[in-house]
């Protein structure tokens, strides 16, 4: 059953909780229009409408401005979002005039940019460049065949609507799996650890309460990390992690959190035990009171983050060349200038010809802001590369 509001007690969404039934709707129907936008948005009558546009909204908003319904922000400490406090704050160095717009009295992602006498407005990111719709990159099963038809890595698995045929394909695959919606972000209604049948039946349930369709692929082993891919080159690589814990032989898995939480560096939350964790350690073959063997590290959830208990880490200096040379063929295949790639391997320093990998996800309008700030690691400027891409324009 789907419930009509957001609820924080739901155990899938994780602390960003969404309405099921109207997240269902949006996903499942953007995903029956996606192919559509992408034709439309070839289309060069589109795009110079689409130019039209921005120009109309750039006037409607000077119009608000003397109205007085739109004011504007100069300071990237009230910025909506962390990587519109970069982007600002790197402008500013920049030499760059910049403002976020704030609508009857709210920040909103939107921002009015003034290079070289040019008046760039946009909504996230600033892109020098039109491309082709972005909104197919988070359908996960185009993204996922488009990458492959390229020879880029990506986990076996694919779509499903109907239980029956989820259920064959399973039993193909290289166990376990995972199951998500087709869209979606932020990991909500996501399983791992899927060995069985019957786990599969409670995770595809699950999943369908975001979608329609439903991702299953085989569970890569590894962080997650983020390569964030500007103007064709690797910006950087942060690695991130669900909260974990490794065993002592002599504490249980609900001591060793306990452990965890008291030792924890500041700016992690707290690793939490709630109804979810004991069916996910059952995945595992694990519960609370299992003690866990000395050197063995587990997962405690399949949310990443700090805000999970997590750790996040910039890695672009110990990421392989190889897989840096992946990350920028990937940039090719999508054919855009800014553009976050999620992607899973065990050892980020190792050749990728070694080991078994992929690229899980992709981002159109990545939080770059995380390379800024990670929680260890050398930060990387990524905003620098960003406005970097203007510097050709007169």
């Amino acid at each position: 059953m789907h419930s009509a509001t957001p609820s924080p007690r739901c155990l899938y969404c994780g602390n960003q909780p969404v309405s099921h039934r109207a997240t269902w709707i949006n996903q499942s129907f953007t995903i029956l229009m996606t192919p559509w936008d992408r034709f439309v948005s070839r289309n060069r009558v589109t795009r110079s409408l689409e130019r039209l546009i921005d120009v109309g909204m750039g006037l409607v908003f000077r119009l608000l401005r003397r109205v007085g319904v739109v004011k504007n922000n100069m300071d990237p400490a009230a910025a909506p979002s962390s990587r519109g406090a970069v982007l600002m704050e790197e402008a500013i160095r920049r030499g760059i005039p910049i403002r976020n717009l704030v609508v009857a009295g709210r920040p909103v992602d939107w921002y009015e940019a003034f290079i070289r006498g040019r008046r760039v407005m946009f909504e996230g990111l600033p892109r020098p460049i039109r491309t082709a719709s972005l909104a197919w990159l988070d359908d996960k099963l185009l993204l996922k065949r488009t990458l492959e038809s390229a020879g880029i890595p990506v986990p076996h698995g694919g779509s499903f609507s109907r239980w029956e045929d989820a259920r064959e394909r399973f039993k193909t695959l290289q166990k376990p799996v995972i199951v998500k919606p087709r869209l979606g972000s932020r990991g909500r209604h996501t399983t791992t650890f899927v060995h069985t049948e019957e786990q599969l039946a409670h995770a595809f349930r699950t999943a369908k309460q975001l979608c329609h369709w439903v991702i299953m692929e085989e569970h890569l082993t590894g962080s997650v990390y983020r390569g964030t891919v500007i103007g064709g080159k690797l910006a950087g690589v942060l690695a991130g992690d669900p909260p974990r814990i490794t065993g002592d032989g002599v504490h249980t898995v609900e001591e060793l959190v306990a452990l965890k939480n008291a030792s924890k560096p500041s700016g992690i939350t707290d690793a939490l035990i709630t109804p979810a964790t004991q069916p996910f350690l059952e995945r595992q073959g694990l519960s609370l009171q299992h003690i866990l063997p000395a050197g063995i590290t587990i997962d405690l959830t399949e949310k990443i983050g700090v805000n999970y208990g997590g750790a996040s880490r910039e890695v672009t200096d110990e990421t392989h060349e190889e897989i840096k040379k992946v990350m920028e063929a990937a940039g090719r295949v999508v054919n855009d200038p800014i553009i976050g790639f999620d992607f899973i391997i065990e050892n980020i320093s190792a050749d990728p010809a070694e080991q078994h990998w992929g690229i899980i996800e992709c981002n159109g309008v990545p939080f770059i802001n995380l390379h800024h700030d990670p929680l260890m690691g050398t930060p990387r400027n990524v905003a620098k590369d960003v406005w970097d891409l203007w510097e050709p324009i007169s």
